[in-house]
């Protein structure tokens, strides 16, 4: 039988929107590196290189995912920030810096909220009084300069 707490997270993937699974993965992202931040403050060398390991498998991940046809340059964007990101990881593991990583959280941090702005936008729209669903802002609306496309 599997662990309730996995079968959850498994249950919430395989049901959650690509948007929803981007914001995921920053979320497990800037977990990791927090988790790292941590051991490198604890001095624990074990934890940082699992949780950095952790967190450079998620940002491959999302470099991954990246569609430059369809993105553009929102697409290239990114790919700058996933380069920067696993710069700054590397930078950091071998420095052993805490204030690398508290700055590359809150990059990521950013464009995780992004992303999350444009998941709330292309949610569903609750009905109107009239039956009809009611028109919600495009994500290009909702996310300003980031412009990301469904």
């Amino acid at each position: 039988m599997k662990n309730p707490a996995q079968a959850y997270r498994q249950f919430s993937i395989q049901g959650a929107s690509p948007l929803r699974l981007i914001v995921m993965l920053y979320d497990g992202a800037i977990a990791a590196l927090q988790r790292a931040h941590e051991a490198i403050e604890a001095g624990n060398i074990e934890q940082k290189c699992i949780h950095l390991k952790r967190a450079l498998a998620i940002i491959v991940q999302l470099e991954g995912t990246l569609n430059f046809e369809r993105g553009g340059e929102v697409a290239m964007n990114l790919k700058r920030l996933y380069v920067y990101s696993r710069t700054e990881i590397m930078n950091a593991n071998v420095e052993n810096s805490a204030k690398a990583l508290r700055a590359l959280i809150e990059k990521l941090a950013t464009v995780r909220e992004a992303w999350s702005q444009a998941e709330r936008a292309s949610a569903p729209a609750p009905s109107a009084p009239n039956g009809k669903p009611s028109q919600g802002a495009s994500p290009e609306q909702v996310s300003g300069t980031w412009r990301m496309t469904a």
